[in-house]
């Protein structure tokens, strides 16, 4: 994405709206607590799923747990990719700011 032909209202405007997620979403909050375990919780249902299919035989509760767990893991993927994604486009329009000579 080429930042060069973007305003700077818009740079401006996109940066501070990525800097409000950035900081919401970095509190120490009890949901940003329950995402960063969505994904332990995830792999622990697919192991204990995978291990009682192991031992135990195939069952429907089994399948569900692992089916459940990768959706977890899954989901906590997906959404730490996206926030990786969306940190390193806030470092890239801040160094574009800087290069226009903008302070914030």
């Amino acid at each position: 994405m080429d930042l060069t032909n973007w305003t700077d209202e818009e740079v401006i405007s996109v940066r501070e709206k990525l800097q409000a997620w950035r900081l919401q979403r970095e509190a120490p909050t009890w949901g940003n607590k329950f995402l960063n375990w969505t994904g332990f919780l995830g792999a622990f249902a697919f192991l204990t799923g995978l291990t009682d299919v192991f031992f135990g035989g195939p069952t429907v509760l089994n399948i569900l747990l692992i089916v459940l767990g990768v959706l977890a893991c899954f989901s906590w993927y997906k959404g730490d990719k996206q926030h990786k994604k969306n940190i390193s486009f806030l470092e890239k329009l801040e160094q574009e700011l800087i290069r226009r000579g903008h302070k914030f």
